[in-house]
């Protein structure tokens, strides 16, 4: 029984996505976009970032009254974190990229979200990473044509050679970019989704809008998703969303 209540209570705890019916197969296409080398055991996926999605898991009657689940639920899969051998990352950065593999899941495949937790507040963002730095001149001349106004260079006084585009205007997004150093960060290493250049130091193009990323309008995430596939093009880099997710067109962008 202490096995079966342990597992009812991270159930309970969460961040846990539930389906009526398990999508393996959608399921398995799902976490090897979020990760090509992922890892899978008898019981979890073992992501290069040190996520762990354990599941599929039977939801008996038994096991959704002592975990609180609702009704109607046959197979459930919960977010956590596990022990890193090469790139040891804080546990909490580690949880908090569970809840968005969780919440991009079920973005992806439906389902239904149970926890314990309030969900964190994540806005609409498209993420360029690339081996090859652009010049500003460049990356403005690629970024203008979807600004609202023109844009600007603004260095970021705390961080060396960072830097934001911006406008006068109040416009859609604003643009960060981060050098590649940084790309050492335990706190925020490039994603697994960005796949062989995980390990090149990638610099890094933030397209963040103040909108919510499962409510943001669509015209709104057409123009990011494209401004941020155009940059990817002429920087030879990939595009990543909020949820750690590769985004190959405009539309995956969308609120599903």
């Amino acid at each position: 029984m202490g096995s079966f209540d342990g597992t009812a209570r991270r159930l309970a705890i969460g961040p846990t996505l539930l389906f009526p019916a398990d999508p393996v197969d959608a399921m398995a296409d799902a976490v090897l976009r979020y990760d090509p080398a992922v890892h899978v055991r008898s019981d979890r996926f073992v992501f290069g970032n040190g996520v762990l999605l354990h599941g599929p898991i039977e939801v008996t009657a038994d096991l959704a009254r002592r975990a609180g689940l609702p009704s109607g639920m046959a197979a459930a899969y919960y977010g956590g974190s596990g022990v890193q051998g090469r790139e040891r990352r804080p546990d909490d950065a580690k949880l908090q990229d569970a809840e968005r593999l969780v919440r991009g899941l079920w973005a992806r495949l439906g389902g239904m979200i149970h926890g314990e937790r309030p969900p964190a507040d994540l806005t609409l963002r498209a993420s360029v990473y690339s081996a090859r730095e652009l010049p500003v001149e460049e990356v403005i001349g690629v970024l203008q044509p979807f600004a609202d106004g023109k844009l600007s260079i603004d260095d970021d006084t705390e961080v060396a050679d960072a830097y934001f585009l911006i406008t006068e205007e109040d416009s859609l997004f604003f643009t960060m970019y981060w050098p590649p150093r940084l790309a050492r960060s335990k706190l925020q290493p490039p994603p697994p989704a960005t796949g062989e250049l995980h390990d090149k130091n990638p610099c890094r193009w933030d397209l963040r809008t103040k909108l919510p990323a499962q409510s943001a309008g669509s015209q709104t995430c057409l123009r990011v998703g494209e401004a941020a596939l155009v940059l990817a093009r002429a920087a030879g880099g990939v595009v990543i969303d909020v949820y750690g997710f590769p985004v190959s067109r405009p539309e995956d962008l969308l609120p599903r």
